[in-house]
């Protein structure tokens, strides 16, 4: 058996195409839609699905993410004997489908549609999958509100209406609640959208769809995307939304990882900073999908430059030193001054920042 995962119709439906060989045709096929292991997190099985008359040749597996019953996998031209579904598992942006039939086939899944993973963002520990305890990730994230401040600050006019779009606990807050602007925060992350709604309880705490955003057209002065379109499967559709609820002439505020970091370019290969991230792109390609949507380019800035590499190392292999090193509390001051150069080289930076118009 051979097979490829593709695209589907629709975000929510996953098509694999397999090639039943004909020593199989005739027999059971087993479909297991798991979460893969993360960190200390075993996998967790969603559910299997036992499929018998399985014709021999070219078929296509589907999976609808949004039917939560035995109707969620699908195999033409074959019966379904069994099904055993546990709803306590959620949907993940990674997941795997095992397909054994004599062999067993494995393939990796990113779902990127929002209603998919509703149950995921909704989850109050969603914010801890990216609590690292390392001096560098603290301090990227200390480098960020500075970065992200004095941005805010220069570009962003005082009175604007402000929309954190895929907030979390919101950047904004995390600098300072002392913002002359009227803020509005919304995220899928229901648990954390009324946890800040008592802390800041003079902000708008929504829990929204960030490709289905519930504001009428010029809604916004300003608007701030940071770390999501990453995460988004279209991200034409994504600027196109966020540019809707921005007024003509308005303010829009992008932060995304860099594709082309000094470390993925020393080993000449992509090296994804968090396996959720459906697309990470490099700062040209950046550029390009937000003049594509109608957005003017007005300023760049980076975060972190990788300077300590491994270079002894074969490429492939070459690993930021400066992290494999200092690696204890008392090393946070080491990294400040390479956070610091993200913004001399921003191509080249670990973290793009950019600031547009909307045209």
């Amino acid at each position: 058996m051979t097979g490829g995962a593709g695209a589907g119709d629709r975000a929510a439906t996953e098509r694999i195409d397999l090639e039943i060989p004909p020593r199989a045709g005739g027999t059971e096929i087993v479909v297991e839609v798991s979460s893969p292991p993360s960190g200390e997190r075993e996998r967790e099985l969603l559910g299997r699905w036992t499929f018998g008359g399985v014709r021999p040749g070219r078929t296509v597996l589907s999976i609808d993410w949004l039917d939560p019953a035995e109707g969620m996998v699908a195999l033409p031209s074959s019966t379904l004997r069994d099904c055993e579904i546990n709803p306590e598992v959620v949907v993940r942006p990674e997941m795997e489908v095992l397909v054994s039939a004599g062999e067993t086939f494995r393939f990796a899944v990113q779902v990127t549609d929002t209603a998919a993973l509703e149950r995921y963002y909704g989850q109050e520990s969603h914010q801890d999958e990216y609590v690292v305890e390392h001096p560098f990730f603290h301090s990227f994230h200390r480098a960020r509100l500075r970065t992200l401040g004095r941005v805010f600050r220069r570009f962003i006019r005082p009175g604007s209406r402000v929309l954190d779009v895929g907030s979390g606990y919101s950047i904004f807050f995390l600098i300072t609640t002392d913002w002359d602007f009227d803020i509005t925060c919304c995220d899928l992350d229901s648990a954390a959208m009324e946890k800040m709604r008592g802390l800041v309880p003079g902000w708008r705490w929504m829990v929204a769809d960030a490709m289905d955003l519930p504001f009428a057209d010029a809604s916004f002065d300003a608007v701030y995307a940071g770390e999501i379109i990453e995460h988004v499967g279209d991200t034409a559709s994504a600027l196109a939304e966020w540019r809707r609820i921005l007024r003509p002439g308005g303010t829009f505020i992008l932060s995304t990882p860099n594709r082309d970091r000094l470390l993925s370019r020393a080993n000449r290969r992509r090296m994804p900073v968090h396996p959720e991230h459906v697309r990470e792109m490099n700062l040209p390609e950046v550029k390009a999908a937000l003049r594509e949507q109608g957005f003017d380019v007005l300023h760049v800035t980076g975060i972190y430059m990788e300077l300590a590499l491994n270079w002894y190392r074969p490429r492939g292999l070459r690993v930021d030193m400066l992290v494999s090193l200092f690696d204890k509390p008392r090393h946070e001051l080491v990294y400040r001054t390479p956070m610091w150069m993200g913004r001399l080289v921003p191509s080249r930076a670990y973290d793009l920042v950019l600031v547009c118009r909307r045209s």
